[in-house]
Formats: C-alpha cells, structure tokens, sequence
C-alpha cells in the first residue's frame, strides 16, 4: 500500500495532513450515526431501519481502532489487516442494505444473520469434556452457559428463516431460497441460479460495489497482512509517511460509507443535517480546520451583505 495515495482537494485546500482529514470524517461519521441511532433506537434484527446503523457504528469503531493502532503503536501491518476489515464490512454493508428491492435487501440481512450465527454454533464443542482441570461445579456452569448460548443462537436463526420463508418471493424462488439458507449464502448472485457453487459472490466481486480508483484486487491483495505471508513480515518503517496511504484509503473507504447512508437515510439525513455542527465541537475535530470553516463563514456573510 505504500504507493497509493489519494488526494482529497477540500482537504488539501486547507492544509490538512492525511491523520487530520481521516480523523474529520471519522468524527462527522460518528457523530451523523449518533442523530441517526436517536431516530432509530431500536438494537433488534428485524428493525430494518435501525440494524444497519448498528453496523454502520461498527465499522466507525473499528476506524478509531485503527487510529490508536497507527498513532501510538505504529503498526504497518496490523494497520493493513484493519483496513481489510473495513473494506470488508463496508463491501457487505453496500451489498445488503444500499439495495433498491425490498424483499431481496430482507433476504440478505437474514441470511447474513443466519451466516453469523451458525458460526458462533460452529464453535461452541458438542460435548464438554471435563478432563478434570474444571472442579464440577464450574463444569456444571460452564456446560449451562454452552447450552444456554447455543439455545439462543438457534432460536434467532429459526427466527430469521421464518423471517424469511414469511416473503413474498419466497414460494416462486423456494427451491433456491431453501439452498441459500443451508449455505448461509447472503452473497448470492440471483435467485434462478441453482448451483450454489456458481451463485455465490467472490471478495474481489464485493470490492467492486466499492466503486473506488483502486482495483478489487487491491483489497485482496491485502490477505498477505491477514494470513501472514512472507512480505507482511518484512522491516517497516515507523515514520508518519508510510502510514499515509493506509489513511489515505481509509479516508475513501469511511467516504464512501457516509455516501451510502446518505442514500440509505436520505430522509433521516435531512431532519439531523443542522444537529451536524455539534461534529465542530468534538474534542478530537483539528482545531485549525475548524478555525477555517468559520473564517470561511465569516467571508460569506459579509459578501451577502
């Protein structure tokens, strides 16, 4: 990633460094979703209007995790491997809920509910085995907790299938929908492709409702960070330059997401859009950017009087 920079002309105007302009978006995005999540409070998975908001602030998180992981630790690679996750989520994000047709975007969500879950089942043990390093008390405890958990995770599950069989495509696609919910599969390609192995979208095809300058093979190239490789584990530099793309990418990235939500919330947008300013406040905001903005605003005034 070390080559790849993107220039952001409203931040070069200013003179805004790469660490300053990617902590103004995180901040407005933070602060956008804050509004957000007070129109839509609701935590719960059939609230289609709140749940990707609740996303949405995961990947914010994850930004700010990536700040600390640059700012005080200094870490290429860790940074790279972020990054990833980011365009990870936010690939998915575009795919689920940036979608025109209701039932397909309700398709997903639960699907991509049900893909989560039956992970966290995967990896819960079938039976326990107390090799005696647990007193049975806390294996009794530990054994209800499994249980309890994997009680839960399926009921959600069996929710969200019902969620699903409840649409209205359902019975004239119910061979294929069927097959999707046994893979799990919210990255289907249509619902007339029965052959599960070719209805299931690559990451690189992901990458490309990204819609950025770089290629979808750049995001996966970036595995070589996730799964170790040789070159993750070559001598990197500490200095403030080499992080510099991987802000610069990320600026795209949380870029593109605050787009999508434009279009997502078009109407929410609207009502918070005035409660924005609040972002200005934001202890983390550069103050010399916020300076500016006024003078900016000053300019403008005397110029309409």
């Amino acid at each position: 990633m070390e080559n790849v920079r993107i220039s952001i002309p409203e931040f070069d105007e200013r003179g805004l460094t790469y660490e300053e302009s990617f902590r103004i978006i995180v901040i407005m995005l933070n602060h956008e979703l804050y509004y957000l999540k007070n129109l839509h409070p609701s935590e719960a998975i059939d609230d289609l209007d709140a749940y990707p908001l609740q996303v949405a602030q995961r990947i914010v998180n994850t930004a700010y995790t990536l700040h600390s992981i640059i700012e005080r630790d200094k870490d290429y690679v860790v940074a790279n491997i972020i990054v990833r996750s980011i365009a990870d989520y936010i690939s998915s994000f575009i795919l689920i809920y940036n979608e025109a047709d209701e039932r397909k975007k309700v398709l997903r969500h639960y699907l991509y509910i049900i893909d989560g879950l039956q992970g966290r089942l995967n990896q819960l043990p079938e039976n326990l085995f107390n090799d005696g390093q647990l007193v049975q008390a806390e294996y009794e405890a530990l054994s209800k907790q499994i249980e309890e958990a994997k009680a839960n995770y399926q009921a959600i599950c069996d929710f969200s299938i019902k969620q699903i069989r409840n649409l209205p495509n359902y019975s004239g696609h119910k061979a294929v929908i069927d097959k999707l919910i046994r893979k799990a599969n919210w990255k289907f390609k249509s619902l007339t492709i029965t052959n599960m192995d070719k209805n299931t979208l690559k990451w690189n095809d992901l990458y490309s409702y990204l819609n950025l300058k770089e290629s979808s093979g750049f995001f996966s190239s970036l595995s070589e960070f996730v799964h170790g490789l040789s070159t993750s584990n070559l001598a990197f530099g500490k200095n403030n330059e080499i992080f510099e793309p991987v802000y610069s990418i990320t600026i795209s990235l949380m870029g593109k997401l605050r787009e999508i939500l434009d279009v997502v919330y078009s109407d929410d947008i609207k009502i918070i859009r005035p409660k924005m300013i609040t972002a200005l406040c934001d202890e983390g905001m550069p103050n010399h950017y916020v300076m500016d903005l006024l003078d900016s605003l000053k300019k403008s005034q005397r110029v309409k009087k």
